[in-house]
């Protein structure tokens, strides 16, 4: 495992140089002038901050920009606070770290290198922990060992390289189921609590615990009443009172996953209220939670941009989400500044992002369909009539899956879907590993296990192998195989030529 862990870095390090590489050279081509989101920067102090500046320009685009801004201005701004917290908090802490190290250019120009490499590491991680929960769930070492691959080239790449939170968010994600599939629960509900700090989807992975204490409970009232899993007698039934304290110790955890859960989230949304929703003075003995008072350059850009600062609330005007703190604030806010909302993303001249996310969305449909198809007992009955051990850990993840794909497809602008669901979703891996080893028909079957170890022996050991996996020309033409590689690659290609130029691949 150790050796396979180290190929396993070596192949996501020599993918993600790559990457970076690709959007260095990108950032070169001249920028399309984007009705985008671009604060006033901050002045060169030398010429190589200028040059470093420069080679960077691509990594702070789109949303980076909104990351990088909070990160550096704190929630100065209105409009930020629809990014969440933890990644700009993760990038401003070590980049006040390092700064102190390498004070060789301007602090603006310091996060931003600092959130390239903070990415690129967490890549690293990911595609370990990509490894370690695939080889915790599926028993496969070809399968885990070929979906930590994909992830390594993900189509979505570009986001998991420059300064977007989907690379911490999947670390964290990743990792906390790890700790949760070892049946160390409060250790995977901390982590996965910091999910909803890092991104509003976040939220959704409270289902995951949920699910486990669902099931414990179901099999504490099987064991108590004489049922197998299976239906199957086992002993005379125990008192109603030892039913009712089962019930009662799973919904305590409940309560505690609930809570643990929902108060990063509240948390956020009440100090969003805090800035801009108080009209009262602030006490002094809070003002290190607010953001430096902006400069006349930015304070003008905010008057041009239509957005409020924490300095410019007073008694007679509020934002209109404040109303929905804590609830509802964060899709009020999404609401004003994006439109978003249900259906509202259904325009014609839209079509061209439906048509970006639709192999994503196709990959899902064949998940969740092959899954459906191959074990209807276990889906349906929400894993309680399990066909295998395996089949009932997977059936959180395809219901996850299920649910962002359709909440995105009714409420999101919908090329968002392709990070989100890459980020979130590591059952999408897991299927197209399968379908480069051609297993697909058998990755939810019952004879999944025994014939993904006789491929154990034939997986490649070497780096170089490693490669040959993911070479669309190692697979005939026409193949599915050829077929999902290209998406991956063309993703990663035009994704990194569009995005670092501001156009529209967000």
């Amino acid at each position: 495992m150790k050796s396979e862990c180290k190929n396993l870095i070596a192949f996501a390090a020599i993918v993600k140089l790559l990457v970076i590489i690709l959007l260095i050279l990108s950032s070169l081509l001249p920028n399309h002038k984007a009705d985008a989101f671009e604060p006033p920067e901050v002045s060169c102090t030398s010429n190589i901050d200028c040059l470093l500046r420069y080679i960077l320009d691509g990594f702070h685009k789109w949303d980076a920009i909104y990351f990088h801004f909070i990160s550096v201005n704190g929630y100065l701004l209105e409009n930020t606070l629809a990014f969440f917290p933890l990644f700009p908090i993760f990038l401003r802490l070590i980049s006040s770290l390092t700064y102190t190290l390498l004070p060789l250019w301007s602090f603006w120009t310091h996060s931003i290198l600092v959130g390239v490499v903070l990415s690129f590491f967490c890549n690293l991680l990911c595609t370990i922990q990509m490894y370690r929960l695939s080889k915790l769930l599926l028993m496969s070492d070809s399968l885990s060992v070929v979906s930590a691959l994909l992830f390594a080239i993900n189509p979505a790449s570009v986001f998991f390289t420059t300064l977007y939170s989907e690379a911490l968010y999947s670390f964290l994600f990743l990792s906390a189921l790890i700790w949760i599939y070892e049946c160390k629960y409060v250790t995977g509900c901390l982590i996965l609590s910091m999910t909803v700090l890092c991104r509003s989807n976040g939220l959704v992975n409270c289902g995951f615990p949920c699910f486990f204490q669902f099931i414990l409970l179901v099999n504490k009232l099987r064991s108590l009443y004489g049922k197998g899993r299976h239906g199957s007698a086992k002993h005379s039934p125990l008192p109603i009172s030892a039913a009712i304290m089962a019930v009662f110790h799973r919904f305590l955890a409940l309560l505690a996953v609930f809570l643990c859960m929902g108060s990063p989230y509240l948390t956020y949304q009440y100090y969003a209220g805090f800035l801009y929703c108080s009209t009262l003075p602030k006490p002094a003995s809070l003002s290190f939670m607010l953001p430096k008072k902006p400069g006349p350059e930015l304070e003008e850009f905010a008057n041009e941009l239509g957005v409020l600062t924490p300095y410019s609330i007073n008694s007679s005007f509020q934002p209109v989400w404040c109303a929905g703190v804590p609830w509802s604030s964060y899709m009020l806010l999404q609401k004003k500044f994006w439109d978003v909302g249900a259906f509202n993303y259904y325009r014609w001249r839209q079509l061209p992002n439906f048509l970006l996310a639709l192999p994503v969305l196709f990959l899902i449909f064949k998940v969740v369909s092959l899954f459906g198809r191959k074990t209807p007992k276990t889906i349906f009955s929400f894993g309680l009539l399990e066909d295998s051990r395996e089949h009932q850990l997977l059936v959180p993840h395809i219901y996850h899956a299920l649910f962002l794909s359709i909440y995105g497809i009714i409420n999101v602008h919908i090329q968002v879907l392709t990070r989100m669901l890459f980020s979130s979703c590591p059952v999408l891996y897991w299927y197209c590993a399968s379908v480069l080893l051609n297993e697909q028909d058998n990755i939810f079957g019952r004879s999944h296990l025994r014939k993904a170890k006789t491929m154990v022996s034939s997986m490649p050991r070497q780096l170089i192998g490693l490669f040959r996996l993911v070479n669309p020309l190692s697979y005939p033409p026409w193949s599915s195989q050829r077929t999902l590689l290209y998406y991956f690659y063309s993703y990663i290609v035009i994704g990194c030529l569009m995005h670092s130029n501001f156009l529209p691949w967000t």
